[in-house]
């Protein structure tokens, strides 16, 4: 969860991406305002409300994106070993 500047709190959530919409955003040169339309959809914000958010607010959405990119099943694989953790006791 990311919390911004203003107090809202903001979570990526690739599940809200198909592989479709990842693959087009990986591999096209895309504009700013057509990546921000994905970014936002991962994050629940518009494409708009990206665009008008200060520039250190927006960089700790897309940091938390391109990490959740890079390994994006690690918050499943974290709760299931809390999971597991809790309920052996």
């Amino acid at each position: 969860m990311i919390t911004l500047k203003s107090g809202k709190q903001v979570k990526i959530d690739l599940y809200a991406l198909t592989v479709a919409e990842i693959r087009e955003f990986l591999t096209a040169k895309k504009k700013d305002h057509e990546g921000d339309v994905i970014l936002g959809k991962a994050c629940g914000m518009t494409a708009d409300e990206l665009a008008a958010l200060p520039f250190p607010d927006y960089r700790k959405i897309t940091k938390e994106f391109w990490e959740r990119m890079s390994d994006p099943l690690k918050d499943e694989d974290d709760e299931k070993n809390s999971q597991s953790v809790s309920t052996s006791g």
